[in-house]
């Protein structure tokens, strides 16, 4: 008899959870689903376009039960896509806000140009260098790190690269129509230089990046012997020399270097 009662007093509370739970799914349903956009390109437009067609899909659903991850996964499925947040609003609106990562680098493998976005992301392939916003991407040379799609490549020299290119950003604004690639030199013992080609013909040359990184960098652009301090005709040819003596910061210019 004992036995009957907890049998039917389990059944019960069985059935009281999936009463509860189909009263929950009908009040906390996805009614609406509010995705603001912040794309770059034409592409961009398109993408964000049907990435909001298969967001709708999400309607319907019980948002008490919906997991975000699912949200995530699916703006993934856009590489150039970037979920910025992904959040309920009870009772009945997902909220999504996305923005367009910027391509910013290439790097020559047996598959074509792997592009990388300006944090470091592997995003595709490409067969050529052209930048989805127009231009060229900058060609990285020589530089030896594993690519996953989707993933931030995790490199130390590679790290250090991005955070020179952020100074050209911030300097130049748009380092990619000034940038056409970065070199990495690595000697035997295990000393490493940048050599970064500018488009219109001279180099720029950062010994042992990874140390006073950011500093050598705007030395590079804004000293007086620096990039910006060059006329046109001499910004066709030479080499700027970027190095650190002690706490100090030295930048050479010569004209001769070819």
């Amino acid at each position: 008899m004992k036995k009957r009662v907890l049998i039917t007093t389990f059944v019960a509370f069985l059935l009281l959870c999936a009463v509860v739970a189909a009263g929950l799914n009908a009040i906390f349903t996805v009614t609406y689903v509010k995705a603001d956009f912040s794309v770059l390109s034409a592409e961009g437009e398109r993408e964000a376009a049907a990435l909001k067609e298969e967001l709708d899909g999400f309607v319907g659903k019980s948002s008490t039960f919906l997991d975000e991850e699912s949200v995530i996964k699916l703006i993934d499925g856009y590489p150039c896509m970037k979920a910025e947040r992904v959040e309920k609003k009870y009772p009945s609106t997902l909220e999504v806000t996305v923005t367009e990562r910027r391509e910013a680098f290439s790097v020559l493998t047996e598959r074509g140009y792997a592009v990388l976005s300006d944090d470091g992301v592997y995003l595709y392939d490409k067969d050529s260098l052209t930048n989805r916003l127009g231009g060229e991407n900058i060609l990285l040379q020589d530089f030896v790190f594993s690519l996953i799609k989707g993933d931030k490549v995790q490199d130390e020299t590679f790290s250090v690269m991005l955070r020179i290119y952020g100074v050209f950003q911030e300097v130049l604004h748009e380092a990619r129509a000034n940038v056409v690639s970065v070199s990495l030199y690595r000697s035997a013992e295990g000393h490493v230089r940048f050599s970064i080609h500018m488009r219109e013909g001279i180099v720029i040359e950062i010994d042992s990046p990874s140390e006073q990184t950011e500093d050598k960098a705007r030395a590079a652009l804004l000293d007086e012997r620096g990039y910006l301090a060059r006329t046109d005709g001499e910004r066709l040819c030479g080499r700027i020399a970027v190095i650190a003596a002690g706490e100090e910061i030295m930048v050479d210019y010569d004209e001769s270097y070819v």
